[in-house]
Order: structure tokens, then sequence, then C-alpha cells
């Protein structure tokens, strides 16, 4: 029920104060003060213009008007707001809902005008929090003032740096055209002496391939003559070397016959300078003839892999020439000491000697049949055209044949070969030399063109001297680090194992840091982080929280958040406007 006394006990002056003289109605924003005079017929004209009511009823703790502008110092309009002076601190504007409800909100009336006619009494706070906010607010001053002059030294820092980037981005420019000039002249030298390799090494195959038609055939079946031969020559080596050692070991030596010391004497030098042809003698000796035909037979088997190719078994031929005069020798030379202990003293009756002289005679009628069969072995096979066919090859060979497949080539006839080889392998190591200079030379320039021009590195650069720069907080469980423009990660303090948060993207709101695209949680999104700066002349990271699973926020101090100062100063390269970067202020403050 609307009573006029109501209204005329909420429009107390005394408790509201005065504006040039005049009343203040309770609640009301004094620069309101105006709105709320009684017109000439003692009415209030609703704010919103909805309306006019007799001025009595303002403040009646009824709503009249829709906008509630009637009521600023009642609770009775939902919409309605209630101002407190705060004096000492700073006005607030509370919702008329909070008004009289038993709460002191000295978070926006800390002078507790709100409770005016609760159940509580609200003591006046605001000179008591009016300044702790001048504490705070001088404390951000200089902090703002601090982080100020970091950015200003930042973006000289930054300025002096794209200058320094950007003639180094020029010169490496240059040196890369240059560079590629010499690639392109070294990749076409390499390229010709490639082909002429090429064409050489084709030419030589082909060549090989018409040699091998023709004489492949004939110098296998030479070798295999050979080989044939070396297996019963090696056979006499070794019984003449076991005859001789049967001398050596067993004669009398008391009968000091001159014949048999003299060949004694000869053949232990023999032995002593080749001891393993008396151990070959003596295994040869210990092999049963079964044995003896597997090892020769596994002997031949070994060689026919040289048959396939031409080159090889040129080079098995002359290997198998070369033992067979080195055997023959020995033949010749182990048979002429035999044959000199037929001069020896037959009265001295020296069972050893005796044997190997009775031995000799044997030895040599079973040569005789042996070497007989060889001829006419040789005959069938018409050994001297194999020969032949064989001596027309090899120097045809020797010419074309790489170095590693045969060692019998001389230096003059591989000269032009190796002469060639040289030059194809100095070609390859000069462009391969200046192909790494290029790909070093093309990775910089790319690094820098990307950092000049295409990174975003702040309004005035001032991320470009701590570009890739990295901080790190140790919450406990975690290390966080996070590195400017780069990337961010997770590292776990018990196990050092990092757990990736993603890579720089862009800026967010108020030049905030995105990193994206980290690693993919269990069941979740892939990781990121968002970082926020406060304005400092420090660069810290303060704070790191999850507020959502694996989405990470964290916020660091430094000047990123600060602002430069107007113009007049030279700080951003004489610009008349001014550069504000964003200040962000966190929600905890």
């Amino acid at each position: 029920m609307r009573v006029g006394l109501v209204s005329q006990l909420v429009f107390l002056y005394a408790q509201a104060g005065l504006i040039q003289g005049k009343p203040v109605l309770r609640g009301l924003d004094p620069r309101l003060a105006s709105r709320y005079e009684p017109s000439s017929d003692n009415m209030f004209a609703c704010l919103d213009g909805s309306q006019r009511i007799p001025f009595g009823r303002v403040n009646d703790d009824y709503c009249d008007c829709a906008d509630g502008s009637d009521e600023p110092g009642t609770s009775a309009c939902p919409n309605g707001t209630f101002f407190c002076a705060n004096a000492g601190h700073v006005p607030g504007t509370l919702s008329a809902s909070r008004v009289n409800d038993g709460v002191c909100d000295y978070d926006v009336c800390c002078d507790g005008s709100d409770e005016w006619d609760s159940l509580i009494k609200c003591p006046n706070k605001c000179a008591e929090i009016g300044a702790k906010r001048r504490d705070d607010e001088e404390k951000l001053a200089q902090a703002n003032d601090a982080g100020m002059r970091k950015l200003q030294e930042l973006v000289a820092q930054g300025r002096e740096l794209r200058r320094t980037k950007s003639a180094e981005l020029e010169h490496k420019r240059a040196e890369l055209a240059k560079t590629e000039q010499e690639y392109s002249v070294a990749e076409a030298h390499k390229n010709e002496l490639e082909q002429i390799q090429r064409d050489h090494e084709t030419h030589n195959a082909n060549t090989m391939q018409q040699l091998t038609t023709e004489y492949l055939e004939p110098v296998v079946q030479y070798r295999k003559e050979l080989a044939a031969q070396l297996h019963i020559l090696r056979a006499h080596r070794d019984t003449l070397i076991r005859l001789l050692k049967a001398v050596r070991d067993g004669h009398n030596v008391e009968f000091n016959d001159e014949a048999v010391a003299k060949v004694v004497h000869e053949y232990g030098e023999y032995a002593e300078a080749l001891p393993y042809m008396e151990e070959a003698a003596q295994a040869y000796v210990d092999e049963d003839s079964k044995a003896r035909k597997e090892r020769e037979l596994q002997m031949d088997r070994d060689s026919e892999e040289d048959d396939a190719s031409l080159v090889l078994c040129v080079g098995a031929v002359d290997i198998a020439e070369n033992e067979l005069r080195t055997v023959n020798d020995d033949i010749s030379v182990l048979l002429g000491w035999m044959r000199d202990l037929e001069g020896y003293n037959r009265n001295y009756h020296d069972l050893a000697v005796k044997g190997a002289v009775v031995a000799l005679a044997d030895f040599e009628t079973a040569r005789e049949r042996e070497m007989s069969d060889v001829s006419s072995r040789h005959e069938a096979a018409n050994i001297g055209e194999l020969k032949s066919k064989y001596e027309e090859a090899k120097p045809l060979v020797d010419a074309i044949a790489p170095a590693d497949e045969s060692a019998l080539n001389s230096e003059e006839e591989n000269a032009d070969t190796d002469d060639l080889e040289k030059q194809v392998a100095d070609a390859r190591s000069q462009f391969w030399d200046i192909q790494n200079v290029k790909t070093r030379l093309t990775n910089e320039v790319s690094n820098l063109r990307e950092l000049l021009e295409e990174k975003d590195l702040g309004p005035h650069d001032e991320f470009l001297s701590l570009y890739k720069q990295c901080y790190s907080l140790d919450t406990g469980e975690y290390t966080y680090e996070v590195c400017l423009l780069d990337r961010a990660a997770q590292i776990e303090n018990k196990n050092n194992a990092r757990q990736n948060l993603g890579t720089f993207t862009e800026f967010g709101q108020n030049r905030e840091l995105n990193y994206r695209n980290g690693a993919k949680c269990w069941n979740g999104p892939e990781r990121s982080i968002t970082v926020a700066f406060e304005c400092a002349g420090v660069v810290e990271l303060v704070e790191v929280k999850e507020p959502e699973k694996c989405e990470y926020r964290a916020v660091m101090t430094g000047p990123f958040a600060c602002q430069l100062p107007v113009s007049g100063s030279d700080v951003v390269d004489g610009e008349a406007e001014e550069h504000t970067v964003k200040e962000h202020v966190h929600d905890e403050l």
C-alpha cells in the first residue's frame, strides 16, 4: 500500500548528501540528479519516457516505471540499480535486487550503503579498500612503466636486428645465386663425365660380350686342362718332398757321405724357406685315394665359379700357368737332388738313402707314364689351339677389364680407364661439395625469409629479439616450457617425459599466443595451450592451468601487453601515430 509517509522517510537528505545545495535521492547516481527534479506540476518522468508519475511515488518501495528508474534507492524494481558513493574509493553501481538483501556487497558498495534498511549493519570499509586499490594501482603503474621501457628496448632491438638480418638475407641470396650457377656448371660437368664413363662402360661391355662369345669356351677348356695337369704335378712334387724328407730325417750322419750330405743340406735350406711344402706333402701322404679325389673335385668346382666370366677365367688361367711354372721348377730342383743321391757311397749301406734311390726309380717310371697320359689328353684336347686362343684373348681382356676384376692389367693398359674414373670421382666430389653449400644456403635463406617476411613478430618486431626464447615453470608434478612463437611442452618431473603441447600457429585476441596441434590426449583432443600476457618489465611464465582436458591456459608477464609511448618518441621508427599493444588483465586480479 502506497503511503506518502514512506516516500518522505526514504527521501533522507542528510544521508544522501547534497548536489549544488539540493538534496539527492538515496541510491541515485549524482550524474542523473537533474533528471530527478519534480516538474512544475510535481510529477516525475520515467527515464525511458514511458510514463509520468507523481514525484511522491519516487523511492516509495513500489515499482512504477518499466525501466525501474523510479526506485533508485530500493529493491522494488528487479531491473533497477543502486548507486554507492563509496567516498575514499571509487563509486559503484549495484543491482537493485541486492539492496537490503542482508549481504554486505563490499565488492561494489564498500561504504555499506546498500544495506541501509536491513537487519545487518555494514561498516564503511572504503578507506581500507580504497587504500589497497591505490597501492595496487601504484604497483600496476610501476609494472606498466617498467614494461613500457622494456617494450621500447625490445622494439629498438627488433628494429636493429631486422636491419642486420635483412642485410644478412640479401648477402645470403647473392651468395646462393652465385652458388646455384656453380652448381649448374658442376652438375653439367659431372653429368658429361658420367655419360662418357657410361658410354665407355657400354662399349667395354659390348666388346667383352663379343670376346666372351668368341673366347670363353676355349679359355675355360684350357683352364681345365691346366687344372688336371696341376693335380698330377702337385702329387709329383709332394712325392719328391716326402722322399727327400725321409732321407734328411733317416740317413746315417756318421757315414759322412759327401753326396748325401750335400743333398740333405740343400734340401734343408729349401724346406726351411718353404715349411708349408712338407706339411702339404704329409697331408697328401695321409690322404686316402677317395679323399684325395674328392678334394681335387672340390678344387675344380671352386674354379668353375670363374668360368662364367671371361675376365675371371683369364685371370684363373694366368694364375694356373704361373703355378704350373713354379711346380715344374720345384720338381726339376727336387728331382735333381734325388738323382744326386744315386752317387752315394754304396759301401756304407745307408738304408734310408738306399730306399730313396729305389723309390726314385719307381717314381720316375710312374711319372713317365702319367706325363704320357697328360700329353695324350692335351693332344686330344688340341691344347696348342686352346693356348693360342687364350693368348689371343688375354691382351684384349686386359685392355678393358675393370681393375677390381682383373689384377693382370698393367698400369699402362689401365691408364685411360683410371684417369676417367679419377675425373668422374673428382667431378662428383666437387658437385657434392657445392650441393652441400647450396642446400645450406637455401635453408638459411628460407629460414631468414620466413622470419623476416612471413612471421608475425608483433606490430613493432618486439618478439624478434626473443624469437624462440624458452621460459619454464615448475608446478611440482610438471614443468611447463613455452618457447616464444615456436613450441610448448609439458615435462613430467619424475621421469623427464615430454608431451608436445603444440607449435605456435597464430596470435589470438589481445595478442595471446596460440599453440596448437600438440600430442593427442588419451580419449581426448590434441593438446594445445593459449598464452596470455600481463604487462611487466620481466618476461616470465607465471601460471599454467588446465580448464579443459588437455587444453591449457598460461599467463606470462612481459612487455608484450604494455603500451608504447605516444607520438614524439623515436622508438618506433619515427612513426607519428600511437601504437598500442592491448593490455590483458588476468581474471584473478
